[in-house]
C-alpha cells in the first residue's frame, strides 16, 4: 500500500472523514473501469461504484492493510458486481416464468425478449475502432473471464493480487486467463476485426 493510502486510511480511522475523499479520488477510475467492464452499463457501473465506496467507508475499521487499499476496494467492487449479476439472473428467470404463465393463460405464441446480447455503451463515444471491437468482444465473455482479463492485462495486476480480490486460486486464474484470451480472440474474429483491420491497413 502506498504511503498516501496508508496515511489516508489511518486518518479516516481516526475520524477524519475528509481523508476518505482522497482515497476515492485516487481509486475511483480503476473501480469504475473494472465495474464497467463487468456490467457493461455506465449507469449501473456508476451506481455500483458509489455502493462500493460506501461499503469501503463503513467497513474501513476492519481493513487491516494486509493488502493495498486499491486491491481491497476492487475486491468489494467485484463482489458488488457479482451480486448484481446474480440479482439480474434471478430477475430474468422470473420474467421467463411470468411470460410462460401468460402464454399459457392467453394461449398465445409470445416470445420473451432476448436479453442475452451484451453491448458496451461506451462504443458510442470511442473514436478508435479497434478499441470498440475489443470492448464489444469483452462484453460477450462471461463475467469471471472478463474480471481476470481486465485485471491482469488492462490493470496490470499480478495473479496473487487478483486471487486476493476475487477469492480464486492463482492456478484457477491462470487457466481462466488463458481461456479468456482464447475466447476474446475468437470473438474478435467473429466480429470481423481481423478482416476489418486488414482492410484499413490496405486502404
Amino acid at each position: 500500500m502506498t504511503d498516501q493510502d496508508r496515511d489516508a486510511v489511518q486518518a479516516v480511522k481516526s475520524g477524519d472523514n475528509n481523508a476518505f475523499r482522497q482515497l476515492v479520488d485516487r481509486h475511483r477510475d480503476t473501480v469504475y473501469g473494472v465495474l464497467m467492464t463487468i456490467v457493461a452499463d455506465p449507469d449501473i457501473a456508476e451506481e455500483l461504484a458509489q455502493e462500493t465506496f460506501v461499503k469501503a467507508y463503513t467497513g474501513i475499521s476492519g481493513f487491516r492493510a494486509e493488502s493495498g487499499f486499491g486491491t481491497w476496494v476492487v475486491q468489494i467492487a467485484i463482489h458488488s458486481a457479482r451480486d448484481h449479476q446474480r440479482r439480474m439472473s434471478r430477475l430474468r428467470q422470473r420474467r421467463v416464468v411470468s411470460l410462460e404463465e401468460l402464454r399459457e393463460a392467453r394461449r398465445q405464441d409470445l416470445e420473451p425478449t432476448d436479453e442475452r446480447r451484451w453491448s458496451d455503451p461506451r462504443q458510442r463515444v470511442e473514436s478508435r475502432e479497434d478499441v470498440s471491437y475489443v470492448r464489444e468482444a469483452l462484453g460477450e465473455l462471461p463475467p469471471e473471464y472478463r474480471e481476470v482479463l481486465v485485471l491482469k492485462h488492462f490493470e496490470d495486476w499480478s495473479y496473487e493480487d487478483i486471487a486476493e480480490a476475487t477469492g480464486d486460486t492463482v492456478g484457477t486464474l491462470k487457466v481462466r486467463a488463458h481461456r479468456a484470451r482464447r475466447m476474446l480472440k475468437d470473438r474478435l474474429q467473429k466480429l470481423g476485426w481481423d478482416s476489418g483491420h486488414k482492410e484499413r491497413n490496405n486502404g
